[in-house]
């Protein structure tokens, strides 16, 4: 939980911090910038449980964690400190590095306390635990901003050293040292080869798709609600105090952070029961089910700027995202070994390295050129006004001055002419393709 408090508190501000022309103190890179970004990062976070799985099973659990928490205050400190692109890249890869670590020794020793009987309920529980944290994240986050962008990074330093003292409490339900320790490249051979079996292989991939769609809702829908949604007749409409605000150009709308709280409360409430509502479903029927239903939800999130339909697509999102996330790590544990628990978890990062790094560089370079306003006002002057020396951080101020608009008239301008909506389509095509080949996975599968 704490782990995830301190990644949550980051993870909501890094597109925004990252490349959003307009916020004060950010660093103003490009969309694609941003996306190369999330790349390594998911890349190398998601690349390193696929080996630490294997070796957190023979070594154990609670000192593999020890050693993550080490790399992941570093990670953090180096982002908090560096703001020219490769020490920021640099920072990036610590932290995925040290997530990596952590990830499987987590789940290894999770899979261990529940055992098979509860693994249904059980996997629930984790999820909405941790959705505890997730909850709370975003008024943190929001805080640490207010203070500078600086202390976002330090202050989830600080949380995920409180894991030090977590640890004392911890025990291993197995006595690792007894037991004989493989070498390391014995470990890696049975690694790649459980990874080429069909079983494993071909689910892993089909996985990948729901993972571009997860990739979609956490990096590059913040930065679309900040361009795009309008939340200001909800401010207006439920009182909303100034703590859950943000005040833009276009008025006072619903901060992003507490727009993702709808997330992690939903999570939070919704998680156990839908576990159990969907529990008779056999597992990667209820996958395709939930993959189908988060491609909608974020369709819903994107497809108007009225906030509204924004709130409605984050609640279908997060019921797709329910069903899916405890199914897919549920039916990842049972077909491991009964020894190889925290290896098998780690195949799930597989599909998180081609979903969320394949997701960020297409999300980033979709957004950039159709969906980022800035953008969008610059090709605007060039096309309409002929000023082709336009930069884009200044884009929207000059077509403001030009057509005698104000910010909300520019917005719905830009928006009827280039349609961003659209961003979404490809990334629903993309979740309605995996829900068909986890359809023909299971009648392929199912009996084996």
């Amino acid at each position: 939980m704490l782990e995830k408090l301190a990644y949550w508190c980051v993870l909501l501000q890094m597109p925004i911090y990252i490349a959003q022309k307009d916020i004060p103190g950010g660093l103003h890179w490009e969309q694609t910038v941003k996306g190369l970004i999330f790349f390594f990062w998911a890349a190398v976070q998601n690349i390193t449980p696929v080996f630490t799985g294997g070796f957190a099973d023979r070594y154990g659990h609670k000192r593999t964690m020890f050693i993550s928490f080490i790399i992941i205050a570093l990670g953090y400190i180096i982002l908090a400190t560096q703001r020219m692109f490769y020490p920021f890249l640099a920072g990036t890869i610590v932290l995925g590095l040290g997530e990596g670590i952590f990830k499987p020794a987590l789940q290894g020793s999770v899979a261990e306390a529940i055992g098979k009987g509860k693994s249904k309920s059980g996997w629930g529980v984790y999820f909405m635990l941790l959705n505890i944290s997730v909850f709370f994240g975003p008024p943190l986050s929001k805080f640490l901003k207010g203070i500078s962008w600086e202390f976002v990074f330090l202050g989830a330093a600080v949380i995920i050293c409180l894991n030090f003292f977590v640890l004392i409490f911890i025990k291993e339900q197995k006595n690792y040292e007894e037991k004989q320790i493989e070498k390391p490249g014995k470990i890696i051979k049975e690694i790649f080869r459980n990874l080429f079996k069909p079983k494993l292989g071909l689910f892993v991939l089909l996985m990948s798709g729901f993972m571009i769609i997860y990739m979609q809702f956490y990096e590059t829908l913040p930065n679309f609600i900040y361009d795009w949604t309008n939340t200001s007749g909800i401010v207006s409409a439920l009182h909303l105090p100034a703590f859950m605000t943000m005040k833009t150009a276009r008025g006072t709308m619903i901060s992003y952070e507490w727009l993702y709280n709808l997330n992690a409360g939903f999570v939070f409430l919704g998680v156990v029961y839908v576990t159990w509502l969907f529990s008779k479903i056999y597992r990667t029927y209820a996958l395709m089910l939930g993959t189908i239903i988060a491609a909608l939800g974020l369709l819903i999130c994107g497809m108007s700027y009225y906030g509204s339909l924004t709130v409605a697509g984050f609640l279908v999102y997060t019921l797709g995202e329910m069903i899916t996330n405890p199914r897919f790590t549920e039916h990842l544990s049972s077909i491991a070994g009964e020894t190889q628990k925290a290896l098998y978890l780690s195949y799930l990062n597989v599909s998180l390295v081609i979903g969320l790094g394949g997701g960020s560089l297409l999300g980033g370079y979709i957004y950039k050129y159709f969906g980022e306003k800035a953008f969008l006002a610059n090709e605007y002057l060039k096309s309409h006004f002929q000023m082709n020396d336009t930069g884009i951080s200044d884009a929207l101020y000059k077509l403001q001055s030009k057509t005698s608009l104000d910010i909300n008239k520019i917005t719905e301008l830009l928006w009827n002419s280039y349609h961003p909506w659209k961003i979404w389509l490809p990334f629903v095509i993309i979740g309605i393709i995996s829900a068909a080949g986890l359809y023909y996975y299971t009648k392929k599968f199912r009996n084996q």
